[in-house]
């Protein structure tokens, strides 16, 4: 007991400086993000999606000062592809891309007011297309898992929970599965000729540390 005693509070004052720096951190970007690859083999992603305005919250809990873990979701107001324009132009089109997952986030400067990080993580991914006329509706969609995401940028320090500056990634996904709904059935099945697309993006980011 007198030799665990000691131990127990050594412990103690190893966690205390471990716990004073963990802290959970919200992050909001807003970014322009054009499409690259293919839906499927042979279908470009710019056929049917052409770009992608996305809004992404980040949660992230730090572990250590420069690094923590955590999740994003991101939902992306799309522009139609060149393939569907002149459809689009006799009825209301929209489309959407979302993506969720988690990530791991290092800050290389965490005590500057400059931070630039840098974090990697993989996810799935949801696309859609929607066409309406004349009180009917029919949409097209896409899932697959998010295989790599990559992102970087830099936080400027603007007050003590306040961070805000540019970010730029790049995310890797490969599309799995698709179903057609016109409103009465929904026709799902697996795509056959799987390819990779692509997600370049590059905005603003915010990050508030509670």
């Amino acid at each position: 007991m007198r030799k665990l005693l000691p131990a127990l509070f050594a412990l103690t004052l190893l966690a205390v400086p471990f716990a004073s720096h963990a802290q959970v951190s919200l992050g909001l970007r807003l970014g322009y993000g054009p499409a690259l690859g293919d839906a499927a083999k042979d279908s470009r992603m710019s056929d049917g999606i052409k770009s992608q305005i996305p809004i992404q919250l980040d949660a992230t809990y730090a572990l250590t000062p420069s690094f923590g873990l955590g999740g994003y979701v991101s939902y992306g107001f799309g522009q139609i592809g060149d393939e569907f324009a002149q459809l689009c132009d006799q009825v209301d089109c929209s489309t959407r891309v979302v993506r969720a997952g988690v990530q791991g986030i290092y800050s290389f400067a965490p005590m500057g007011q400059l931070r630039p990080f840098a974090g990697v993580g993989a996810g799935y991914e949801w696309g859609s297309m929607t066409a309406e006329a004349g009180g009917q509706k029919v949409s097209f969609s896409f899932r697959g898992f998010e295989l790599l995401n990559l992102t970087g940028g830099a936080d400027y320090v603007v007050s003590p929970q306040l961070a805000v500056g540019p970010y730029i990634g790049l995310s890797l996904a490969r599309y799995s599965n698709t179903s057609i709904d016109d409103g009465t059935q929904t026709i799902s099945g697996e795509i056959d000729q799987k390819a990779m697309h692509e997600w370049l993006q590059f905005g603003i980011r915010g990050r508030f540390d509670l």
